[in-house]
């Protein structure tokens, strides 16, 4: 544009306003590629031959109609369609979205329990099917709870795994359905699988198989999860009389390196005083034990038997499948799906019940009879 044009113009509107719709016409003309950022700030000020502070305010303009966004350190880019479309789909998600809050921060740890990434895919699917987009966030305290809540308006919210009673009492006062999975709370309904049970249900198998030593891989010891599962277990030690052993229980963390640590220790201990099972809270920690065992040349299950919990398939691909506790996430699943789509529907009423989803045990053959000539 010429000066001239611009003396005309600054009779007729601000030049700032001229220097927006010139560029908005510009782009919507495709006079810019979508991949390019737009000329600097300074060659728009030759260009239309005026103060930076001019070509700013006719910039903002730009990016308030979602034209181009300003890059700290690189510049104006203009936004492409497929931005564009992206951010109608999360404008549209908006109030008809489930919000999946977590503990851990699962999806963007690479060494996170692998269960509960299984559940939320499992829950994405699910509700994906039923036209809703699933939203998983961290929730580590009440206000981050509420400005989620803020941000995304879920049509419902579930709960994964232990949350203070603020990040409760936060949804319930919101007005949202809600449940919690994983972990039991009074304040709403909640669904977990049935750790006692299923704890005993693995020791009942590993004492009848003939073991006597059987070294317990825990989860984090203030768990819920963890309380319960060892719980089935001094109820099925009680029963035999079969006195527990501190020196056998070692806490983990879920996690697969965990496993492999407390796999040297079991190793450590004398022949004669060597557990001949290991029963893991949570696979990915059997499968860490099973790997530090293959590494010493401990073969199982005819040197040593291993359980697990939860019937995952992460590491099955590497070290095969091992005997485990199916947990019934489908069930738990469609039991959660199922509340919350009467809640939302207001076709159901709010209620606070704990519901125990049966598990059962899995047996892929690595656990045996103890060998009593276990290499050193």
């Amino acid at each position: 544009m010429m000066k001239e044009e611009y003396k005309q113009t600054k009779r007729k509107k601000p030049i700032y306003i001229y220097i927006y719709e010139t560029l908005h016409n510009e782009i919507g003309k495709g006079m810019y590629s979508t991949a390019e950022f737009l000329p600097s700030e300074k060659e728009l000020c030759e260009r239309f031959d005026v103060e930076r502070n001019t070509v700013r305010k006719a910039l903002k303009l730009l990016v308030d109609d979602g034209m181009i966004i300003r890059v700290p350190g690189c510049g104006t880019k203009i936004v492409t369609q497929e931005e564009k479309s992206q951010e109608s789909k999360q404008a549209e998600d908006i109030g008809h979205c489930i919000l999946l809050t977590t503990q851990e921060d699962y999806l963007h740890n690479a060494d996170g329990e692998y269960f509960h990434l299984k559940l939320i895919k499992s829950f994405e699917n699910v509700f994906s099917n039923l036209g809703y987009n699933l939203i998983v966030k961290y929730i580590e305290k009440e206000t981050d709870l509420k400005n989620t809540i803020l941000q995304t308006s879920p049509s419902a919210i579930i709960f994964d795994s232990y949350h203070q009673s603020a990040c409760y009492q936060e949804a319930i006062r919101a007005g949202i359905p809600c449940i919690s999975v994983n972990h039991y709370t009074p304040l709403m309904t909640s669904l977990v699988s049935n750790n006692f049970d299923g704890a005993y249900q693995v020791v009942k198998m590993l004492t009848e198989a003939g073991h006597e030593r059987i070294a317990l891989i825990t989860g984090k010891r203030n768990y819920q999860t963890t309380v319960e599962r060892l719980g089935g277990i001094q109820k099925l030690y009680m029963q035999n009389g079969i006195p527990i052993k501190e020196k056998y229980i070692f806490t983990g963390n879920w996690q697969f390196n965990s496993g492999v640590e407390i796999g040297e220790k079991i190793l450590a201990f004398p022949k004669e005083e060597r557990p001949t099972a290991v029963f893991a809270f949570n696979d990915d920690m059997a499968f860490g034990c099973l790997s530090c065992f293959e590494k010493h040349g401990i073969a199982v299950p005819e040197d040593i038997s291993i359980v697990g919990f939860d019937k995952t398939e992460r590491y099955q691909s590497i070290f095969g499948p091992i005997t485990t506790v199916d947990v019934n996430i489908d069930a738990l699943v469609e039991y959660a799906c199922w509340y919350l789509s009467g809640r939302i529907s207001n076709t159901a009423p709010m209620t606070r019940v704990k519901i125990d989803i049966d598990v059962t045990i899995v047996d892929n053959g690595t656990v045996k009879r103890p060998n009593t000539s276990v290499p050193e």
